[in-house]
This record gives C-alpha cells, structure tokens and sequence, in this order.
C-alpha cells in the first residue's frame, strides 16, 4: 500500500533534520547516508524516494539557511547579533548556523551547495541592511563577514581567551557599522555677485558730440 503524500513529507523531514545535524557536526565527506538513514529511523532505501544522492540532500540543507538568517528575520538585526555572538552559546550557535559550520564543506562541494550558501549569504545581508538604502548594503556586508567569521574562528580557536577576544571584537565592531550614520547637511549654495557694469562706454559715447563740435568750430578736439 502507498504511503500518504502526508507521510512522505514526514520521512523527508525526518531524513533532513538528522542529515543537517550531522553535516554540522561532522563535515559532509565524515557523513554517509547509512548514518543518515540510521539517525532517522529509516533504511537505506527510503533515501532514494526523496533525494538522488548526498549531494542533492547537502545542497537541500545549506539552502534552508539555519541558523542566523532565520533569526534575522523573526528579531531586530542588533538584539540577533548580540546573541549570535554570544560566548557562552558559541558551540550551540556554531553547530546551528549552517553559514558557520558548513564554510569550508560548502567551498569543496558540487555548485549547487555553493550557490545556496551564496543565496543564504545574500539573504543575511539584506536582513541586516534592513531600512538602508541597498540591500547590499556595504556596512551590513561587513557586519556578516565579522559575525559569521568570529563565530567560525572562535569555534575553532582551542584557546578560550582569544575566542572570547574574537566574539567580544566583532560584537563591538558590528554594533558601530550598524548605527544610522547621520545625515550630511547639503552644501549650502553662495549667491554669486552681483557684476557692476561697466560706465566707461557710455562716457565715451557722451564725450563724442562734444568733440564733433568743437571741431566743426576750429577749436581744439
């Protein structure tokens, strides 16, 4: 008997919450789909009545953007970023954005993975670029690279002074890019001076008659 469309949507669910999970916390190549199907409950041979290969599923995943974009768009942008740059949440933050966790697997996978992290990227910055007049905005572009760079190195960093540097710096950095910059008067125009004509033709024309008659009298010009 055929499963409900119902039922199907469920197991494809199922299959990509587990797979994220593992992807993120283990790297595409360390997963297979046997762990995948084994975290989910599922056989192998379900996998394939919902994806063509582990490919098709990670670019799925990087495509669905967890972690700091979903946020972005149910908070404000600096209330978001406070938290995501949080050191005491930094392995559960890491772990949970795939823009943080999938970096350098994305960078090694097929070219649909890479343009979803591209679309993902792009989502996040119009997010913080909220109110501005570009959506690529170049103060907010900077405020993800520092977010989402801070909370990749300071994962990976084993000291816990210099993580908690990097996450304290980005947080302050961020927070100057994203203040409104203040509105620049516009210059005001100076009125240009009034030109003085010039009297020195009009004397000239006047002196003329005179000089003419005192010509046509024999005197001197």
């Amino acid at each position: 008997m055929p499963i409900s469309a119902t039922r199907k949507a469920a197991i494809r669910a199922e299959i990509v919450e587990h797979a994220a999970r593992l992807f993120r916390l283990r790297g595409h190549a360390a997963t297979n789909i046997d762990d995948i199907m084994l975290a989910a409950g599922l056989t192998r041979g379900a996998f394939y009545a919902h994806f063509t290969s582990k490919d098709a599923l990670f670019a799925e995943i990087v495509r669905m953007g967890h972690g700091l974009l979903p946020r972005l768009r149910a908070g404000k942008p600096a209330a978001v970023l406070d938290a995501y740059l949080d050191r005491e949440s930094l392995n559960a933050t890491a772990q949970g954005c795939a823009l943080a966790s999938l970096a350098g697997d994305v960078a090694r996978a097929p070219l649909a993975a890479r343009l979803a992290y591209a679309n993902v990227l792009h989502g996040v910055i119009a997010e913080l670029a909220r109110g501005r007049k570009r959506s690529l905005d170049a103060d907010a572009t900077a405020v993800a690279i520092l977010a989402v760079g801070a909370v990749t190195l300071a994962r990976a960093s084993g000291d816990l002074r210099l993580s908690d540097w990097l996450l304290r710096c980005a947080r302050r950095a961020g927070k100057a890019l994203m203040k409104p910059k203040p509105k620049k008067p516009s210059p005001k125009r100076r009125a240009s001076p009034a030109k003085k004509r010039s009297t020195s033709r009009p004397k000239a024309a006047a002196a003329l008659p005179s000089r003419r008659a005192a010509r046509s009298r024999g005197g001197p010009a």
